[in-house]
């Protein structure tokens, strides 16, 4: 990488732990660091989590040697009014910084991650107006469903689409996560040459595992919420065990910052009769995540047809793979590109119980397919998502590694 080259990554998520966006934004952080480049981060947003806190100070170092700094307060508040004197905090302190490196602007490449209307706009204009090479990454494009709420809520809404549709437009390069959301981009007349296409990145040394006890026929892990294709996995379940094909389910993880879903959950899988047959783990760390999805046979991701899922890729089954588990899916957006049915991955249909359980039958009764299957997966995913692979492909692609 060109060590004369100055990155500059300014971000509203979480950094360097916290969410599955920082995850995807320590990993690249990481791949830059061990490509020999130069790359700061600063943070837009506070830490926030559920309850939990950083003790983080305003200038920090991750554990790689990148330098990620608070440019409001540290943690987010709870307070309405304190979260936007903190947004306000944020905005003239990113102005500063961008005064601040005017001199350097010819050297230095800015890299932006879902930052909220007022900084992508200040961002954008400083850029244009400057000539300071800037390169946006759109993980996502949302649901109104997701903005449902008051006046401010709704205004958040109309700020993502301006931002989506407008603002993104004047950037020199777009990295995207779906070809769903590049399409819309060349709808738009955004240059073909200037997107690329990249989904999560996933670290697969972390994630391999060499634990070799079972204990569950299938894992799930993520964010349990209904638009994620849950109650459609535990109706799943109870076809099974009403075919007398009995089957356990662990599910890892909870929703964050909001009540817990899981006693409502619990209440369904009461209904259904799977109650005994389902293990939920809560919110746990990283580390234990990868314990618990060593325990299970088969990993599960059963997302429902939406435009959200289609626009997005989802980070769980990259680390699924790099379990070197048979993944068992929902054919949405670009999975159903990048992995072939029974060939490296086994494909259900979005929103069909039905579906979910017949392909669960195929998986218990041919076991020694999916262990080729398994394998064939581990070597696509980490061909398509390896963060020491993927990185420097970003990198050559922005100029920034000339």
């Amino acid at each position: 990488m060109d060590k004369s080259i100055k990155i500059i990554l300014i971000t509203s998520a979480n950094f360097p732990r916290g969410s599955a966006a920082a995850n995807f934004l320590n990993l690249f952080c990481k791949g830059v660091a061990f490509s020999g480049g130069q790359i700061e981060v600063f943070l837009l947003k506070g830490y926030f989590l559920a309850e939990k806190k950083t003790n983080d100070s305003r200038s920090n170092l991750t554990d790689y040697g990148v330098k990620y700094t608070y440019l409001g307060r540290i943690n987010r508040s709870s307070y309405k009014i304190i979260k936007i004197l903190s947004d306000i905090k944020a905005f003239f302190s990113l102005f500063y910084l961008l005064l601040s490196d005017c001199r350097n602007r010819k050297r230095t490449t800015i890299f932006t991650y879902n930052n909220e209307i007022q900084n992508s706009f200040l961002i954008n204009i400083y850029c244009r107006i400057t000539g300071t090479k800037l390169i946006t990454f759109v993980p996502e494009f949302y649901d109104i469903s997701e903005f449902a709420g008051g006046l401010l809520t709704k205004m958040r809404w109309y700020g993502f689409l301006l931002t989506f549709n407008y603002l993104n437009r004047l950037a020199d390069k777009l990295i995207v996560f779906s070809s769903y959301i590049r399409d819309r981009y060349l709808e738009k007349g955004f240059p073909k040459e200037m997107i690329m296409v990249q989904p999560n990145l996933t670290d697969f040394d972390f994630w391999q595992n060499e634990s070799e006890k079972v204990e569950f026929t299938l894992g799930y892990c993520g964010t349990p919420y209904k638009k994620d294709g849950l109650e459609d996995l535990l109706n799943a379940v109870s076809i099974q065990n009403n075919k007398g094909c009995k089957i356990n389910l662990l599910i890892i993880g909870d929703v964050v910052n909001e009540k817990s879903i899981i006693p409502v959950l619990q209440e369904y899988c009461e209904k259904l009769g799977i109650l005994e047959c389902v293990t939920f783990t809560g919110l746990i760390s990283v580390e234990e995540v990868k314990d618990w999805l060593g325990k299970c046979k088969v990993l599960v991701i059963t997302r429902p047809l939406t435009v959200q899922t289609m626009a997005g890729f989802p980070t769980k089954i990259g680390e699924y793979f790099a379990c070197r588990k048979i993944v068992l899916s929902t054919k949405i957006g670009d999975i159903g590109i990048y992995f072939n049915d029974k060939e490296e991955i086994v494909f259900a249909e979005p929103g069909n119980p039905d579906s979910i359980s017949k392909e669960i039958d195929w998986i218990l009764e041919n076991p020694v397919m999916c262990s080729k299957i398994a394998l064939n997966g581990y070597e696509k995913a980490k061909t398509l998502l390896d963060y020491k692979v993927k990185v420097p492909e970003i990198l050559s692609f922005t100029g920034c590694n000339k």
